[in-house]
This record gives C-alpha cells, structure tokens and sequence, in this order.
C-alpha cells in the first residue's frame, strides 16, 4: 500500500470514523455477504502484528470455510451473525505452514491456501531460483533454504483448511499466453493438486493483481476445468449476486499495523477499484 493510502488509513482512524464505515457497510449490505483477503509470505518477525490482524477480525467478522461458502450460494444467504471473512494465502510458502496456520486455528478461522503445484516439488536448492525465475517473493529466511510447503504439510493442511490451485509454475494467464499453456497452468495443475490430495478442488486463484494478468481465454480455460469459484484481486465484497468465477480480494500483508488493515475492510479501496473491476469483469464474464 502506497503511502498517500497509509495517511489516509491514520487520519480515518485518528477521527475515529473507521468503525463508523465498517457498520455502515454492513448496514448496507445488511450483513449478507463475505469479504476476501489475500496474504502471501507471513514471516515469523511479524507474527505480533498478523495475530492483532486475527484479533481484530475476529471481533467483527466469522469464518468462512468452502461448505460455508457453497452454503451461501445455495440458500442466497449468509447463515452467520457477523459478516464472513476468507483469509486466503498465496504462493505456497513454508512460512504459510509454520506460521500461519498455528494462529489461523488458535483463533478460529478456516485458512484458503492456494498453491503453484509445481512448486513444492522443487528440490530445496532450486528454490529460491525457482521463486526469482517466477515471480514469488518472501520475507522469511531459513537457514535450511526450504521456502515452499511440502506436499505431506499440504495434506496437514488440507484436513482442517482449504486448497486451492494458484497455477502449475505462478505463470499470469495474459493474454499472450497459448492454449497449450493455459492447458497446463490451470487444468494440468488441477489433476495434479487433486492426484496428491485425494479430492476435488473446487477454487483457482488468480495469479497477479494487474488487469494485464487477466484474459478471457484464461477465464475461459478456467471455466472449462470445472472450477466452481475463481480468486481475482479487485476489491470488493462477496454477495449472492457475485458471479462465483469472479470472486474479488483485498490484498493485506501480515506487516501492516492494524490501522491499515481496518482501511481495507472499510470499503474505500472497493470504490478506488471500481473502474478496474469492471473492465475486468467484463473480460472474464465468459
């Protein structure tokens, strides 16, 4: 987040109106519906900082888990008091496994992992070239150079957490990209994510939040795998109106001081994304 954004978060809470925006979002949705937000690395230097996020979304929202979200499609309802919140985690990083999910369970919420398949298998010294060579980054450093889950920490995972696909190799579905490709980043890596846990997977995640890393052939291809809900990255709450192959996220960091966090909940950054969401939208509406 840039910082003309974080000195708008700091003046919006030092007036004390944060809260204000927070319930008047829920008054106009009346509740009914579920927010989305996505992390990648979570580091163990800011392990205070993600467990006061937890803190605070636990005050104000309820977990989502995938029979929670296919509940709400079906019954055009959210069934819960508060509205939902998904915290999803992208990339496949160990630091998701070592840090994420200890706190994700102690307060209570259902994590969505989304993970480039090809990317646990990676032997440990290719890592980190594997990470420069496709645009992954993380903050966390181990002395063993093992950065990714590994298949048998995915299936920990899996027992308690959703897994979703995030592409075979991180590769952005543009517009350039062939149909072979497509073939192999969104439908190949499904098979491959279902042959190691032994189920469905129902949720592809995007990869990149630029309008360029969207196509719609891409969103065709996705559609074509039989992918019940796709992950986007523009902003805006989840309703029974929400075309569930279009499901939008905020983008947050486990860094970020708590104020901040709470502008990204409260609805300002929905409507600076307005002009972005639908233009893409209207490119994956397939």
């Amino acid at each position: 987040m840039n910082k003309k954004k974080i000195m708008l978060a700091n003046v919006i809470c030092a007036l004390k109106i944060d809260y204000l925006l927070l319930t008047l979002r829920n008054l106009f949705y009346k509740g009914n519906y579920i927010y989305a937000l996505n992390y990648h690395d979570t580091p163990q230097i800011e392990r205070s900082t993600f467990e006061q996020q937890l803190i605070f979304y636990k005050k104000h929202f309820s977990d989502v888990s995938i029979s929670d979200l296919n509940q709400f499609f079906e019954n055009r309802k959210w069934h819960k008091d508060k509205p939902g919140l998904i915290l999803s985690f992208d990339d496949g990083l160990r630091s998701n496994y070592d840090i994420a999910k200890p706190l994700l369970e102690k307060y209570g919420f259902t994590g969505w992992f989304f993970i480039p398949t090809d990317f646990p298998g990676v032997l440990v010294d290719e890592q980190i070239t594997f990470m420069n060579n496709h645009s992954i980054s993380a903050r966390a450093n181990y002395n063993d150079g093992r950065m990714a889950m590994t298949w048998n920490e995915i299936q920990q995972l899996d027992k308690k957490h959703v897994i979703g696909c995030h592409s075979k190799t991180h590769h952005r579905m543009v517009a350039s990209t062939s149909n072979n490709k497509l073939q192999s980043e969104i439908i190949v890596s499904k098979k491959n994510l279902e042959e190691k846990l032994r189920h469905t997977v129902d949720t592809f995640c995007w990869v990149g939040g630029e309008e360029l890393s969207y196509s719609d052939h891409g969103a065709q291809t996705i559609r074509e795998a039989t992918y019940k809900y796709s992950f986007m990255s523009n902003c805006m709450p989840i309703t029974i109106h929400t075309n569930p192959l279009q499901l939008q996220r905020n983008n947050v960091e486990t860094s970020w001081p708590i104020n901040v966090v709470k502008f990204a909940l409260i609805g300002v950054m929905d409507l600076l994304y307005i002009p972005k969401r639908k233009r893409v939208n209207k490119l994956t509406n397939i």
